[in-house]
């Protein structure tokens, strides 16, 4: 007769609580928003909330629903130039905001953080797209 060792009884365990958690539905990286109140963590889908859809070397694209699915960037056209955003690590701070069709894919070559949402609120006819330049370490933000 043998006895399971605790070393067997622990990877059981482990095993079996990675098998019932299923997927991970957010990353641990936050995105922080003070100006509009919004502190949540990224998800693996736009369903599940804010987004990273798109990330290269130069940037970082972030979509999220305005009334649907917790409506995180509900208030995203209340950001102005100056207000910081954080990343994860990464600080940001808005330079810009503009209207735009879905198609229009030439947001992505910005270079920095693009925060994307339908606009007007509800429709899927435009997005409603915000540039945010990042903050360099030891370089001090001064706004025009």
């Amino acid at each position: 007769m043998s006895f399971p060792s605790r070393r067997s009884s622990l990877l059981v365990v482990v095993v079996a609580g990675l098998a019932l958690a299923g997927p991970a539905t957010a990353s641990a990286e936050r995105i922080v928003i003070p100006s509009i109140a919004l502190d949540t963590p990224l998800a693996t889908n736009v369903d599940q909330g804010p987004w990273t859809y798109f990330e290269d070397r130069d940037t970082l694209a972030v979509a999220g629903h305005r009334t649907t699915h917790g409506h995180p960037f509900l208030n995203l056209p209340t950001l102005r130039y100056g207000d910081v955003v954080h990343v994860g690590r990464r600080t940001f701070v808005v330079r810009r905001a503009r209207i735009v069709r879905p198609w229009e894919v030439w947001v992505l070559r910005y270079r920095g953080l693009v925060l994307s949402a339908c606009h007007p609120a509800g429709s899927s006819q435009y997005r409603y797209v915000v540039f945010a330049s990042p903050v360099r370490i030891g370089r001090a933000f001064r706004p025009a």
